[in-house]
């Protein structure tokens, strides 16, 4: 059995995942990169497995510490005094939209409610003419 050269197995990977622009998906797929080649130079799968098992440890962490997806968005809103003034759902999502978020009208209702009941923002009914009810959404 022979000791693989690390430093070449690393330097094939980064080669590999060099045209890739997200950094995200660069980790990864070097990771994954890396384990191929790993596993093509060792006649064991117990070294694998064991590293594949810290990785998704640590990966879980990560996630877990980091919030994203429309509650924070939004939040992140709030804490900018977007909503200094009311604004309308159809107000918010396009202010995402703005910076990158594109998220349905149907999934924000949700995140603004459960915002509202945290006491984040504060819900108040519009006077429309229509049959439709119109909320905007402010600062407590």
């Amino acid at each position: 059995m022979t000791t693989p050269n690390y430093a070449e197995l690393v330097a094939k990977a980064e080669e590999a995942v060099a045209a890739v622009k997200d950094p995200e998906l660069k980790r990864i797929a070097f990771q994954k990169v890396l384990d191929d080649l790993l596993g093509a130079n060792t006649t064991t799968e117990q070294p694998k497995r064991k590293a594949a098992s810290k990785r998704s440890a640590t990966s879980k962490k990560k996630r877990a510490s980091s919030k994203t997806g429309p509650q924070a968005y939004v939040r992140e809103l709030a804490e900018e005094d977007f909503f200094k003034k009311p604004k309308t759902i159809s107000q918010v999502k396009a202010e995402l939209e703005n910076r990158g978020h594109h998220i349905a009208l149907t999934s924000l209702s949700g995140p603004l409610q459960k915002l509202c009941q945290k006491k984040v923002l504060r819900r108040q009914k519009l006077n429309t003419s229509g049959k439709k009810q119109t909320y905007a959404y402010s600062n407590w």
